[in-house]
C-alpha cells in the first residue's frame, strides 16, 4: 500500500513480478492454453499475469476445487468469458496433453513441503514449467522437467521482481535487480 496523501492505493506486486520473471526467463514460450496448479494468493496473481500476458485459456486446478471454480470465475469477469476455467486434478493428463505450459502456485516443493504437486508421467517434452517456489530453487517439479527437456522457469525471479517493484513504489527509487538475483541464489543455497 502506498499513501497518497491521505488516500491509500493498494498494488499486487505479486502478478507484476511473476510477468517480468516470466517476460525474461520463458520470453518467446506459447501461452494458447496454460494450466495452472493453484488458487490461492499467489495462484491468483500468477493467474491474473498469465491472462494480462495473453494467454488464451487458463485452466486452474486445486485440490479444493470450489477454491478452483470461484478463482475462475473471478478472472472471467475480469478477462472475459472463456479465458478461464476450472477442472478437477483427475483432468490432468487430458489437460496437460493439449497444454503449451504449467503454471505451479502450490506449497509442493518447498524445503518443508517436498514432493511433486502431479504425477511426473504427466510432464512432456514441449511443455514449459513454471514454478513459483523459490526455496529450493531447483524444486523437483522442475529436475524433473528440465529432465524430460522442458523449458523451465523457477520462482526466484517471481521474488525477486516482486521486491523490486514494491521498493519502487515505496522508495521511488530502481533497484539492482541482478544484484538481487544474485544474492537470493545465494540465500536460498543456504
Amino acid at each position: 500500500m502506498v499513501f497518497d496523501g491521505e488516500r491509500a492505493i493498494g498494488h499486487n506486486t505479486d502478478w507484476t513480478g511473476f510477468a517480468e520473471s516470466f517476460a525474461r526467463g520463458l520470453p518467446d514460450a506459447p501461452t494458447r492454453r496454460v494450466v495452472q496448479l493453484g488458487a490461492g494468493g499467489a495462484g491468483a496473481a500468477v493467474a491474473h499475469a498469465l491472462l494480462t500476458m495473453g494467454a488464451d485459456t487458463l485452466t486452474v486446478v486445486d485440490a479444493d476445487p470450489a477454491r478452483a471454480t470461484a478463482l475462475a470465475a473471478e478472472l472471467e469477469t475480469r478477462f472475459g468469458t472463456g479465458r478461464a476455467r476450472p477442472a478437477v486434478q483427475a483432468d490432468l493428463a487430458e489437460l496437460l496433453a493439449g497444454a503449451d505450459g504449467l503454471a505451479h502456485a502450490t506449497p509442493t516443493g518447498m524445503a518443508r513441503h517436498p514432493g511433486l504437486p502431479l504425477p511426473a508421467s504427466l510432464l512432456r517434452p514441449g511443455l514449459w514449467v513454471a514454478d513459483i517456489v523459490y526455496r529450493p530453487l531447483e524444486t523437483e517439479l522442475l529436475r524433473q522437467a528440465r529432465a524430460l527437456g522442458c523449458r523451465t522457469l523457477d520462482g526466484g525471479g517471481m521474488v525477486v521482481f516482486q521486491a523490486a517493484h514494491a521498493f519502487r513504489l515505496f522508495t521511488g527509487r530502481v533497484p539492482d535487480t541482478e544484484r538481487m538475483l544474485t544474492h537470493l541464489t545465494d540465500l536460498v543455497a543456504d
